[in-house]
């Protein structure tokens, strides 16, 4: 469908049939700091639920009881317990991961579409619209993929924690250095939630932006990066290299790879070539 202009934009507006070099399209990195910060304390619940449940667990084994096998009820038992209600205090529940990765990804998407018609708007000298009916299927899948990793942040800490604690009890370790050893672990959580902020804003981001430009469209980009000491080497490489929407590189559009915060320079057609409605 090639552009048109509506009869008050006609009026008011000058559209530039062949446009401006694109200005660069931001990364969302107040989201990826408040996704961040509230990962942050879902880590911070499961430390805290090992620090109130598995802790004392330790502390009260009996050292004639370490030999006793799994299945028996003794400290073996007695782990397993405290392991359950410390996961069963630190789980999040379906309706407040869900809660929070809607928030999190209308912010996104806003952030996006921000920055998607602003982009527009400095290169044809117009606004730019059109609709996007697979917009909501592709926030549906990043939503169903994050209320799934949130989950995971409780879980997976506390099935890896448990599992060490266990091996280090039949090694006879003292108490004193399981404790240090179990906290040598809180790390781990707090890792992991800031991985899954800084990997999976982005790629909502990259997604957004892929689908925004080949909606009206956009066929290639150039590839650019934020350049900073975080960039990798091999997207440093790629700098103001141009790709093909439908042949992606080996690891991905720009925002696919883990943790890339690299933006998709559109290469956009003249006016006329557009598939989408100028407005006023």
């Amino acid at each position: 469908m090639a552009s048109r202009l509506t009869l008050p934009a006609m009026a008011a507006a000058k559209p530039r049939s062949t446009p401006r070099k694109p200005r660069r399209w931001r990364y969302p990195a107040g989201q990826e700091a408040d996704y961040q910060r509230r990962l942050a304390s879902i880590a911070q619940a499961a430390i805290g639920a090992v620090e109130k449940h598995v802790l004392p667990a330790l502390a009260g084994l009996r050292q004639d009881d370490i030999q006793n096998t799994p299945e028996s009820e003794g400290w073996f038992e007695s782990l397993r317990r405290a392991f359950v209600s410390a996961l069963a205090e630190a789980a999040v529940n379906n309706t407040q991961a869900n809660e929070l990765v809607a928030l999190v990804a209308s912010r996104v998407e806003r952030y996006n579409a921000q920055q998607y018609h602003g982009l527009l708007r400095q290169a044809y000298g117009v606004d730019i619209t059109k609709a996007e009916p697979k917009l909501p299927q592709l926030m549906r899948m990043w939503e169903a993929e994050n209320v799934g990793l949130i989950k995971s942040i409780p879980q997976q800490y506390l099935d890896t924690l448990h599992g060490r604690v266990v091996a280090a009890v039949r090694k006879g370790t003292s108490l004193r250095d399981m404790t240090r050893q179990v906290r040598d672990t809180y790390n781990l959580p707090r890792n992991r939630a800031e991985l899954i902020a800084r990997d999976q804003i982005g790629k909502l981001n990259g997604d957004l932006t892929e689908y925004r430009q080949t909606n009206i469209g956009v066929k290639s980009y150039l590839w650019r990066g934020v350049m900073d000491v975080r960039e990798r080497e091999e997207h440093v490489e790629r700098e103001g290299e141009e790709f093909q929407w439908d042949t992606p590189p080996p690891d991905g559009h720009p925002g696919q790879p883990i943790r890339c915060r690299c933006w998709a320079e559109p290469k956009l057609p003249l006016l006329d070539d557009l598939d989408a409605l100028i407005v006023h």
